[in-house]
């Protein structure tokens, strides 16, 4: 798994799974209890306190809870994993173009401060995904953004037709208030290793051939185990 060195305190374990990384081997403590949501590329959020929870339709999992591994399954979208600074909470959220259209870094923010917590006291890593070398989108789609967002077009947009969903998701993050924010630079369409093969599954590169959610790479956080 790739790991980034902002989430890197002994409290939080953490990991970006690529292509073949074996997950539930990986992190046998952790991976059998985990609670599940179901995604649906919107705003939802779940707050996870149980075991083998099932969240309900969510895009993203919040929780305070020792030993509960969030996981967020993408193939193209943009895994986001945060915890607070201290250690005390943690969460990951699956940012698809429509998550990220309709609000859910805000919705992260404004649940954060529900639960009397600041944004602030947070950091983020965003993972591997679809990066402007390869996303293309319609232009409609690129001038809703910038409408949305207020981001300029070189952010949004700085080739033409392609989309900078990371990039995106990375300034939301800081308009929301999470200052502190690393980025995994590699693209899951276009990222090969050494022998010439992708190392992620890739839901635009793969449509016709790959299995709905089989073919999928998993972001993982948790409070440790105590």
């Amino acid at each position: 798994m790739l790991r980034s060195p902002l989430l890197d305190h002994p409290g939080i374990v953490h990991g970006f799974g690529r292509r073949h990384d074996d997950l539930p081997r990986l992190l046998p403590a952790y991976w059998p209890r985990r609670p599940v949501q179901h995604e649906r590329h919107g705003t939802h959020i779940a707050i996870a306190t149980q075991p083998n929870e099932d969240c309900g339709e969510a895009d993203g999992m919040l929780t305070a809870s020792a030993g509960l591994l969030l996981a967020i399954a993408t193939a193209d979208c943009v895994p986001v994993l945060l915890a607070r600074r201290d250690g005390g909470e943690v969460a990951a959220l699956h940012v698809g173009w429509r998550g990220a259209h309709a609000g859910i870094v805000e919705r992260f923010a404004a649940l954060v401060r529900e639960r009397g917590g600041d944004p602030g006291d947070w950091i983020a890593a965003i993972g591997p995904a679809a990066h402007a070398c390869c996303y293309e989108v319609s232009e409609d789609l690129i001038e809703d953004f910038q409408a949305r967002t207020g981001l300029p077009r070189e952010t949004v947009a700085p080739r033409l037709r392609r989309l900078d969903l990371p990039a995106i998701v990375r300034r939301q993050l800081g308009q929301a208030g999470v200052e502190r924010v690393s980025v995994q630079a590699e693209c899951t369409m276009c990222r090969r290793g050494g022998d010439g093969r992708f190392i992620y599954h890739s839901y635009r590169r793969d449509r016709e051939t790959r299995t709905p959610v089989v073919d999928v790479q998993w972001s993982v956080i948790a409070i440790a185990n105590r």
